[in-house]
């Protein structure tokens, strides 16, 4: 997460809708992170601009919590030199 630069974390507890978002200065994505908790207890994540413009998102499903941080770092900063 430190290699994303990521800031400006806000959560929103809304009754219907509860939402995580980050803003985030990486190689391939500068903008908003959106991570949202679906009704199948899976997560969706929204890559968008700073002014709401989605440029990607999770499938229909979603993805367990295990799979989110490779999820966004392959397209938030990830690039084939690094090496697990």
């Amino acid at each position: 997460m430190m290699s994303w630069g990521s800031h400006n974390f806000i959560v929103d507890k809304k009754k219907e809708t509860q939402m995580f978002r980050m803003n985030v200065q990486g190689h391939h994505h500068k903008g908003h992170v959106y991570i949202f908790l679906n009704g199948l207890d899976l997560f969706d994540v929204y890559l968008t601009t700073t002014q709401g413009t989605i440029k990607d998102r999770t499938d229909e499903m979603g993805l367990y919590f295990d799979q989110l941080i490779e999820w966004i770092d392959k397209r938030v900063e990830r690039i084939p030199e690094y090496t697990k």
